[in-house]
């Protein structure tokens, strides 16, 4: 818990160091960022429950990293603060699911499995057809990138709702 605390207080003094860098002030000692990872953990550690979750930890790390980085708002810097977001969520997701499916019988986990299977398709068409509006352009990979990032960080809180939920 105390770590959590600390990382924490940690992303919030961030955001207060990065306001104060993009006001124009030169600073030559900056605060380093918290990774994706450590900020959405963070950010769970605060949050208990499923709707402040999604609320408040959801492109988090992707709008810090735009705000903090020299190149965040760039294009490229965008697409590449919000890639970091939805490796991190990604990465969340499968532990979330193993840990989940280590808790089920053997009748469930055949049912979360399809489930998941089901998930990865939705998510796969709904970001491709979202991305399409932008066909060729620079927005593309941002617009997929961003409907990725949604995807997996919800699905993630959905699993971690179930494994807090007795039974």
């Amino acid at each position: 818990m105390r770590i959590v605390m600390i990382a924490a207080a940690l992303a919030l003094g961030i955001s207060a160091c990065g306001a104060a860098q993009k006001s124009g002030e030169v600073s030559d000692r900056r605060m380093p960022m918290l990774s994706a990872a450590n900020t959405i953990e963070a950010c769970l550690g605060r949050y208990p429950d499923l709707a402040a979750r999604e609320a408040e930890c959801v492109g988090q790390y992707s709008a810090a990293c735009m705000d903090l980085t020299d190149e965040g708002d760039t294009n490229s810097g965008m697409i590449r603060c919000t890639v970091e977001e939805y490796d991190a969520w990604d990465a969340r997701l499968n532990t979330a699911y193993g840990d989940l499916m280590q808790r089920l019988d053997a009748s469930r986990t055949d049912g979360l499995r399809d489930a998941q299977r089901a998930w990865m398709a939705l998510r796969d068409a709904d970001c491709a057809f979202a991305a399409s509006a932008y066909e060729g352009g620079t927005m593309q990979p941002l617009v997929q990138a961003g409907c990725m990032m949604d995807y997996a960080a919800n699905r993630t809180l959905r699993l971690l709702d179930w494994i807090d939920q007795p039974g």
